[in-house]
C-alpha cells in the first residue's frame, strides 16, 4: 500500500485524536476490503511510512496528555496523582 505525504499526515493529526482504524480507513479513502492490510501494517510494518505516521501521531498525544496529568498531579490534584502512580507502576520492567 502506498499513501500520499497528505494522507499520511492526515493519517498522524487523526490518530493524535484516537480516531478508529475504520474511521481513518474513511478519511483517507481506503475501501473496506483492505482493512486486514491496512491493521497489518499499523501493528507490524516498523519501516513502512504508515505505521510511522500513525504511531508518531498516537504516542505524541499520549505525551501531551501525560505532561498534562504530570502537572495537574504536581499541583495536587489527588486523581492526577494516583494515575501518575499507575503510569510508574505500569512502566517498570
Amino acid at each position: 500500500m502506498n499513501f500520499s505525504e497528505e494522507q499520511l499526515e492526515e493519517v498522524e493529526s487523526m490518530a493524535s485524536l484516537f480516531m478508529t482504524i475504520q474511521d481513518i480507513m474513511i478519511c483517507i479513502e481506503i475501501p473496506p476490503t483492505e482493512e486486514e492490510e491496512f491493521s497489518d501494517i499499523l501493528q507490524s510494518a516498523y519501516m513502512h511510512p504508515l505505521y510511522k505516521a500513525y504511531h508518531k501521531g498516537r504516542l505524541g498525544a499520549e505525551i501531551e496528555l501525560r505532561q498534562s496529568i504530570k502537572m495537574a498531579a504536581l499541583n495536587g490534584s489527588n486523581p492526577a496523582q494516583n494515575t501518575m502512580l499507575n503510569f510508574n507502576n505500569q512502566s517498570k520492567l
